[in-house]
Protein backbone atom coordinates (compact mmCIF):
# COMPACT_ATOMS: atom_id res chain seq x y z
CA UNK A 1 0.00 0.00 0.00
CA UNK A 2 0.98 3.19 -0.59
CA UNK A 3 2.03 5.41 1.99
CA UNK A 4 -0.39 9.02 1.67
CA UNK A 5 2.61 11.79 3.24
CA UNK A 6 4.95 9.95 0.61
CA UNK A 7 2.46 10.83 -2.30
CA UNK A 8 1.56 14.40 -1.29
CA UNK A 9 4.94 15.01 -1.21
CA UNK A 10 5.92 13.45 -4.90
CA UNK A 11 2.98 15.10 -6.09
CA UNK A 12 3.92 18.61 -4.68
CA UNK A 13 7.28 18.18 -5.95
CA UNK A 14 6.42 17.35 -9.50
CA UNK A 15 4.10 20.55 -9.11
CA UNK A 16 7.00 22.58 -8.30
CA UNK A 17 9.14 21.76 -10.93
CA UNK A 18 6.26 22.24 -13.89
CA UNK A 19 5.67 25.67 -12.25
CA UNK A 20 9.45 26.36 -12.07
CA UNK A 21 9.34 25.63 -15.99
CA UNK A 22 6.64 27.34 -16.87
CA UNK A 23 8.67 31.04 -17.78
CA UNK A 24 10.69 28.51 -19.96
CA UNK A 25 7.83 26.54 -21.53
CA UNK A 26 6.20 30.67 -22.18
CA UNK A 27 9.53 31.92 -23.60
CA UNK A 28 10.06 29.37 -26.33
CA UNK A 29 6.22 29.00 -27.11
CA UNK A 30 6.66 33.00 -27.39
CA UNK A 31 10.30 32.77 -29.75
CA UNK A 32 8.43 30.22 -31.86
CA UNK A 33 5.69 32.79 -32.51
CA UNK A 34 7.61 35.04 -33.15
CA UNK A 35 9.80 33.67 -35.79
CA UNK A 36 6.10 32.66 -37.52
CA UNK A 37 5.17 35.01 -40.81
CA UNK A 38 2.32 37.13 -40.07
CA UNK A 39 -1.32 36.15 -40.67
CA UNK A 40 -2.86 37.29 -44.03
CA UNK A 41 -6.57 37.61 -44.72
CA UNK A 42 -7.95 37.20 -48.22
CA UNK A 43 -11.38 39.05 -47.87
CA UNK A 44 -13.73 39.09 -51.02
CA UNK A 45 -16.57 41.48 -50.33
CA UNK A 46 -19.84 41.10 -52.15
CA UNK A 47 -20.79 44.37 -53.39
CA UNK A 48 -23.09 43.46 -55.83
CA UNK A 49 -26.46 45.36 -56.01
CA UNK A 50 -28.88 43.70 -53.17
CA UNK A 51 -31.07 42.30 -55.97
CA UNK A 52 -28.98 39.83 -57.62
CA UNK A 53 -28.83 38.38 -53.72
CA UNK A 54 -25.17 36.25 -53.92
CA UNK A 55 -22.77 34.62 -55.76
CA UNK A 56 -20.87 31.41 -56.01
CA UNK A 57 -17.30 31.43 -54.95
CA UNK A 58 -14.96 28.10 -55.76
CA UNK A 59 -10.99 28.64 -54.13
CA UNK A 60 -7.95 26.80 -54.63
CA UNK A 61 -4.77 27.01 -52.79
CA UNK A 62 -1.40 25.69 -53.81
CA UNK A 63 -2.20 23.07 -51.55
CA UNK A 64 -5.46 22.58 -50.74
CA UNK A 65 -9.21 23.26 -52.75
CA UNK A 66 -11.13 25.42 -50.11
CA UNK A 67 -14.36 23.64 -51.61
CA UNK A 68 -17.74 26.00 -52.93
CA UNK A 69 -19.38 29.00 -51.20
CA UNK A 70 -22.50 31.20 -51.73
CA UNK A 71 -21.70 34.84 -50.62
CA UNK A 72 -24.70 36.49 -49.97
CA UNK A 73 -25.08 40.24 -50.29
CA UNK A 74 -22.95 42.75 -48.18
CA UNK A 75 -21.38 39.66 -46.80
CA UNK A 76 -17.76 38.43 -47.37
CA UNK A 77 -15.85 35.31 -47.67
CA UNK A 78 -12.22 35.15 -45.77
CA UNK A 79 -9.42 32.94 -45.84
CA UNK A 80 -6.32 33.48 -43.42
CA UNK A 81 -3.26 31.78 -44.16
CA UNK A 82 0.96 32.14 -42.97
CA UNK A 83 2.97 32.99 -45.83
CA UNK A 84 5.36 30.16 -46.28
CA UNK A 85 3.38 27.17 -47.72
CA UNK A 86 0.62 29.30 -49.41
CA UNK A 87 1.76 31.12 -52.50
CA UNK A 88 -1.61 31.24 -54.99
CA UNK A 89 -4.71 31.58 -53.95
CA UNK A 90 -7.85 31.20 -56.93
CA UNK A 91 -11.17 31.76 -56.96
CA UNK A 92 -13.93 31.23 -59.86
CA UNK A 93 -16.65 33.50 -59.25
CA UNK A 94 -20.31 33.38 -60.54
CA UNK A 95 -23.54 34.98 -60.02
CA UNK A 96 -26.68 35.77 -62.38
CA UNK A 97 -28.01 38.97 -63.51
CA UNK A 98 -30.81 40.19 -66.27
CA UNK A 99 -29.80 42.34 -67.82
CA UNK A 100 -32.96 43.89 -70.87
CA UNK A 101 -35.13 41.06 -68.98
CA UNK A 102 -32.71 37.84 -69.76
CA UNK A 103 -30.92 35.39 -68.09
CA UNK A 104 -26.76 36.28 -68.46
CA UNK A 105 -24.89 34.30 -66.29
CA UNK A 106 -21.58 36.03 -65.27
CA UNK A 107 -18.23 33.77 -64.47
CA UNK A 108 -14.76 34.67 -64.03
CA UNK A 109 -11.37 32.91 -62.50
CA UNK A 110 -9.40 35.74 -60.95
CA UNK A 111 -5.73 35.00 -58.48
CA UNK A 112 -6.83 36.55 -55.30
CA UNK A 113 -3.52 36.02 -53.70
CA UNK A 114 -0.40 35.70 -55.68
CA UNK A 115 3.11 35.59 -53.54
CA UNK A 116 5.28 37.36 -55.46
CA UNK A 117 2.45 40.37 -56.24
CA UNK A 118 1.12 40.23 -53.15
CA UNK A 119 3.52 39.37 -49.73
CA UNK A 120 4.43 43.12 -49.89
CA UNK A 121 1.46 44.91 -51.61
CA UNK A 122 -0.93 43.16 -48.31
CA UNK A 123 1.10 41.63 -46.01
CA UNK A 124 -1.87 41.68 -43.49
CA UNK A 125 -5.16 42.30 -45.45
CA UNK A 126 -5.71 41.83 -49.02
CA UNK A 127 -9.34 42.87 -49.95
CA UNK A 128 -11.51 42.50 -52.86
CA UNK A 129 -14.65 43.75 -53.92
CA UNK A 130 -17.40 41.80 -56.41
CA UNK A 131 -19.05 44.17 -58.21
CA UNK A 132 -21.57 43.96 -61.70
CA UNK A 133 -18.26 45.82 -63.58
CA UNK A 134 -15.59 43.39 -61.92
CA UNK A 135 -13.47 42.84 -59.19
CA UNK A 136 -11.29 45.19 -57.36
CA UNK A 137 -8.10 44.87 -54.86
CA UNK A 138 -7.15 47.04 -52.66
CA UNK A 139 -4.19 47.44 -50.43
CA UNK A 140 -4.16 46.51 -46.89
CA UNK A 141 -7.27 47.79 -45.34
CA UNK A 142 -6.70 51.13 -48.04
CA UNK A 143 -10.25 51.89 -49.22
CA UNK A 144 -9.33 54.29 -51.53
CA UNK A 145 -8.83 53.53 -54.82
CA UNK A 146 -8.13 49.72 -55.96
CA UNK A 147 -4.90 49.14 -57.23
CA UNK A 148 -6.06 46.10 -59.24
CA UNK A 149 -8.94 46.35 -61.75
CA UNK A 150 -10.40 42.76 -62.65
CA UNK A 151 -13.04 42.83 -65.47
CA UNK A 152 -15.18 39.62 -65.91
CA UNK A 153 -14.41 37.70 -69.06
CA UNK A 154 -17.21 38.57 -72.23
CA UNK A 155 -19.61 35.90 -72.68
CA UNK A 156 -19.76 34.18 -76.14
CA UNK A 157 -22.03 35.93 -78.78
CA UNK A 158 -25.27 34.26 -78.73
CA UNK A 159 -26.40 32.28 -81.69
CA UNK A 160 -29.56 33.86 -83.53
Amino acid sequence: MCNPLLSKHVFLLVLCIAVRNLPIISARNQATLASDPPLTTVHINNNLPIALEYFTIHCQTNTEDLGVHEIASDTAYEWSFRFGGVTLLTCGINFRRYPQGRLEDVFGVFDMYVADRDKSRCPTNCIWNVTEGGVYGYRDYNVGDSDISLEWPQPPPQMS
